[in-house]
Parts: C-alpha cells; sequence; structure tokens
C-alpha cells in the first residue's frame, strides 16, 4: 500500500502508469515530467523539491497541496526570481544552489567549462545541472590572470563584464602592477591578459631598458608590505649594502656599476644580476707558523699580523680571484726574502728593520691590485727546543761575566776606600781613637751582659790591644 506522507510518491513502474493511466491518477497524483533543458521545483507547506532535466517524478495531491514551478535552464544557469519567493533564504535544494556575494566581492560562474554569469555582491541562486559547474567567489582587489579563464570571461561577451572588470593584456617587454588605494595587490607577468575590478588601478612596468631601478613608491610599498615584497619577488632584485661596505653589481656576469651603503632594487626584466659586497674596513690578517731558515741556517717558526683596506673595489675584483690569498702569499714572499737575508743575531737585533722591510715590498704589491697596507709586523719568531737551549746559556754566561766585572769593580773600590780610610788615622789620632769607640758599639750590640774589672780605662786598653787570633 502506497504511503500517502511520501515526498515525492514511492510508485513502482511510474512511467507506465503515467502513460497509460495519467488521466485516473490526475485527482490524486501530480506527476511532474520535465524535459531535458527543463527544471521543476515542487513545493508542499515546507517541504521542496528539485526536479532535474528529463526526469519523472510523482506527488500525492492531499494535504497540504502541490505547486509546481517550471523553468528552462538558460546559458546564465540564472534561477527565475519566483522561485526565489518560494525557497528558504540561503538554503539550496537539490540542483538549485543559493549563494550570497558579500560586499567587496563579485562571483564568477562556470559550466563545462564557459563562463555562464557573473555575480554581484548580494542574494543570488543558480541550477547545477551541467557538469563541470562551479562558483569562484573574488575579492574585489583579486585579479584574474589565468590566460584559460580570461579568455573563456572575455569569450562570453557578458553585458556586465565592461562596467565591472578591466581587461588588459601585456606586452613581452611590460608587467602590470595593480593597486587597491595605497596598497600593491598584485603583479601581472609580461605577455599574459588579466581581469581585474574597475575600482583597482593599474601601472604597467616598461621592461624595455630593463635592467633598471624599481620606482620609489614600488620600493616604499615593497619594504613597508611583506606581501607586496612576495608579490614583487619573481619580477625584481633587491640588495642592501651595509655601512662601510662596497657593492659591485654585475649584469649577467657582466661589471656594471659600484654601489654606496643603501638599499637597492631593480626590474630585472629576465637578466641575470648578483651582488658582491667589499668590506672597506680596516681587516686584521694573522699568518701564522711560517717555517723557514735565517741567513746562518736556524730555523724558525715565524707569525705575522697584517691589517689592510679595499681602497679600489672594482679594480681588486677585476685583477684578483682571492685578493685574501694574494695578500696572504705576497707576505709569504716577502718574509723569506727578508729573513733568508739575516742572521739570527741580526734578525733579532733589528727587527723594526725587517719589517719595515716586508711592509714596503708588500705594500707596493698590494697597492698596484688597489688595497692599501695599514701595518705589518713579525709577531712571534719561535725557535727550535734546542736553539733555544743554547741561546739560553750564552745569555746566562754573558749575564755571568757582567755579574763578575761588577763585583771585581765594587772590590776594587771598597779596598781603595779602606786605604784612604787607613791614611786619615794613621795621621789623625782622635779619628782612630773613634773608630775604636764605633768598633766597640757595634761588639757590643751582640753581647748581651758585660762584666768590667779595673775599669773602663783598663777595658778600652785591653780592646785595642786586641789582635784577631790571640788568646786573650
Amino acid at each position: 500500500m502506497a504511503n500517502l506522507t511520501d515526498f515525492p510518491a514511492t510508485l513502482t513502474d511510474l512511467e507506465w502508469l503515467s502513460s497509460h493511466h495519467k488521466a485516473a491518477l490526475a485527482a490524486d497524483l501530480e506527476i511532474v515530467h520535465t524535459a531535458h533543458d527543463e527544471v521543476a521545483l515542487v513545493c508542499s507547506g515546507q517541504q521542496f523539491l528539485c526536479v532535474t532535466p528529463n526526469s519523472l517524478r510523482a506527488f500525492w495531491k492531499q494535504g497540504l497541496g502541490v505547486k509546481v514551478y517550471r523553468a528552462n535552464i538558460t546559458p546564465d544557469l540564472k534561477v527565475p526570481e519566483e522561485w526565489l519567493k518560494q525557497l528558504p533564504i540561503g538554503v539550496s535544494v537539490g540542483c538549485v544552489k543559493q549563494v550570497t556575494i558579500p560586499a567587496g566581492a563579485y562571483g564568477l560562474l562556470f559550466a563545462e567549462e564557459s563562463f555562464s554569469d557573473f555575480l554581484l555582491p548580494g542574494r543570488h541562486a543558480y541550477f547545477d545541472v551541467l557538469p563541470k559547474t562551479k562558483l569562484t567567489i573574488c575579492r574585489q582587489s583579486q585579479v584574474i590572470d589565468a590566460k584559460d579563464v580570461v579568455h573563456a570571461i572575455v569569450a562570453s561577451a557578458h553585458p556586465v563584464l565592461s562596467a565591472q572588470l578591466n581587461k588588459i593584456e601585456t606586452s613581452d617587454q611590460q608587467l602590470a602592477v595593480w593597486w587597491d588605494k595605497n596598497e600593491l595587490v598584485h603583479v601581472t607577468s609580461q605577455a599574459t591578459p588579466a581581469l581585474a575590478s574597475s575600482d583597482l588601478k593599474l601601472e604597467l612596468i616598461s621592461l624595455a631598458r630593463a635592467p633598471r631601478a624599481i620606482e620609489d613608491h614600488i620600493v616604499l610599498a615593497m619594504r613597508s608590505n611583506a606581501n607586496s615584497a612576495k608579490l614583487l619577488a619573481p619580477h625584481v632584485c633587491n640588495y642592501e649594502v651595509p655601512s662601510e661596505h662596497i657593492g659591485m653589481l654585475y649584469i649577467d656576469g657582466v661589471f656594471h656599476a659600484s654601489l654606496k651603503p643603501g638599499f637597492y632594487a631593480y626590474w630585472h626584466g629576465g637578466n641575470r644580476l648578483s651582488l658582491t659586497i667589499i668590506d672597506t674596513r680596516l681587516t686584521t690578517l694573522e699568518i701564522t707558523g711560517q717555517e723557514m731558515l735565517t741567513q746562518d741556517k736556524v730555523p724558525l717558526r715565524v707569525n705575522v699580523t697584517a691589517g689592510y683596506k679595499i681602497i679600489d673595489a672594482p679594480l681588486v675584483l677585476a685583477s684578483l680571484n682571492d685578493y685574501k690569498d694574494f695578500i696572504y702569499k705576497e707576505i709569504q714572499f716577502a718574509l723569506r726574502a727578508a729573513i733568508g737575508s739575516k742572521t739570527l743575531d741580526g734578525l733579532l737585533e733589528n727587527k723594526n728593520e725587517t719589517d719595515e722591510q716586508i711592509l714596503q715590498y708588500v705594500a707596493q704589491k698590494a697597492l698596484a691590485q688597489g688595497i692599501e697596507i695599514i701595518s705589518l709586523g713579525i709577531k712571534d719568531l719561535i725557535l727550535p727546543g734546542e736553539i733555544k737551549t743554547m741561546l739560553g746559556k750564552v745569555v746566562e754566561a754573558e749575564k755571568a761575566a757582567q755579574a763578575n766585572v761588577i763585583r771585581r769593580r765594587e772590590e776594587t773600590a771598597a779596598t781603595r776606600s779602606l786605604m784612604n780610610t787607613s791614611r786619615v788615622m794613621e795621621d789623625n789620632p782622635v779619628a782612630l781613637r773613634l773608630k775604636e769607640l764605633e768598633t766597640l758599639e757595634k761588639m757590643t750590640e751582640k753581647i748581651d751582659k758585660i762584666s768590667v774589672y779595673g775599669g773602663l780605662e783598663s777595658l778600652l786598653k785591653q780592646v785595642a790591644a786586641f789582635k784577631p787570633g790571640s788568646d786573650r
């Protein structure tokens, strides 16, 4: 038994019943048969059903009754306004799709890879009955530059397009920069068609003389907005030269210009740009562990320190593959020549002269290549262990001899002083007596207790008569 509440009615052999008993069923059933280009909307109270093209459906008329709205499918796939009045807002029913385009956006409707309709902000409904039906919602700031999409939209000759979208096609020597107010929102590459909202501002960039510097306002947008920098990245080369440095710009491997400290950006136009940054500050170079022989065949290890500055960067890069290696090797040559022409003693005694000889040689060679040598000198002279021991013994012997000479000189002076004192005492008894008292004072300083017998006069006579080695 059929259920009269079914929506749609569930009947077997509906096609046979419709063809043989249509008149008899008409009182109880609403039979809906759509053509190949026709769609039907069936409403019963709050129930809705969309009958797709070339379909057969039946609906029970009891209860709230049945209303049927028919429409042919047009190329723009639009749903009639009458249907929208019946359907709840925003609710899609079967093949009827409802969508709301927000403010600041628009919709592009495609079916079977062809453009069907342009949807302005507001409520819209379309039939989703054809293969590959697709709705794309675009922001007003969005630019369409996929070639197949642009060609499909333009080929449709939709009447709204000319008023809503601008169409351009860049040449092989052009870029299109799109601005939404003061914000860079898109960059269209060379030889590319594009569609964009008429609210966007278009700026065409010529690449005929590329590579060339980027316009100031575009540089400002690139540096202040990360998204703008990302959009420009495939088309530009930008560099920053730090303070106290110089940049060497090359185009396709050929030197183009010297860049002072600052920020630089170029439209490359397909050319290959590269930048080499040179430090123009004073740079220190350490050369350690250089083994060599003096003129008297003494092996040494030498450490050298040099300070240099780049004063002509283009000349340096044009003439030298590795300027640091050049300085290193020239110092080695100068060092070997200077040390090999001097004995160890001469080297130790005239180190400043050796430094000056090395500096003069290297400075002349470096200046011809655009490098100024500020300072250069031997920092360490390292002797082998056995040579160091021998040299230590020589120094020790020299110091011992010097000490011996000084000791003999002091002894001679002391003897001379004693002789002079004795002559004075010989001619002056008072002075002799004072000396005796001084001697007595020194002796008594080391004696804890003194017992005097016979009086002080007797003691003094005995002390005066005292001789070393006597038994008294």
